[in-house]
């Protein structure tokens, strides 16, 4: 299955089962530093994401259909909030990740100025694909989740500022 036609839509309550499975997935690869239970989204129940799904949008990016990953935003303040970007992990590098952050900055162009988000600060591969989507790192979250050491990065979406500049002169 390659990337080739994908399509991004909204989740619902239907595709929270194979959106969990492919999360659990694609976390599962950090328990070789972490224990299992120090990952929340490898904690995660259908419970808790569809109390998520009540106030935070969940995009799904589907290959023929099936879903590949999934994100999850809200807003708060004008900052987009980024949680649990998941891609099934025989998926993992061909850019869906990419592209379903550059759906979510497509979605709040005008509602938000800035992306942010959370990832833990041992996962080195996550660190570079940030940094390489225009990310910068603001803070180090000493023993944060889990009780291990967490990097928040952010990034201002260059569509708002320009309507944020025009906006302020006046």
């Amino acid at each position: 299955m390659g990337t080739k036609g994908m399509l991004f839509r909204n989740a619902t309550d239907d595709d929270l089962a194979a959106l969990l499975a492919i999360q659990k997935d694609a976390f599962a690869r950090y328990t070789d530093h972490l224990l299992p239970e120090q990952i929340p989204p490898l904690n995660e129940t259908l419970d808790d994401m569809r109390k998520d799904m009540q106030y935070k949008s969940i995009i799904v990016a589907c290959i023929e259909e099936s879903p590949a990953g999934s994100v999850r935003y809200y807003n708060k303040g004008g900052v987009c909030i980024i949680e649990r970007l998941s891609v099934t992990p025989e998926l993992q590098g061909k850019g869906i990740g990419r592209s379903l952050i550059a759906e979510v900055e497509n979605r709040v162009a005008e509602t938000a100025h800035k992306i942010y988000l959370e990832t833990g600060l041992l996962a080195s591969n996550l660190l570079m694909f940030y940094s390489k989507l225009g990310f910068s790192g603001e803070a180090i979250l000493r023993r944060h989740y889990g009780g291990f050491d967490w990097i928040a990065f952010s990034k201002f979406i260059e569509k708002t500022k320009e309507y944020f500049s025009e906006s302020t002169k006046g």
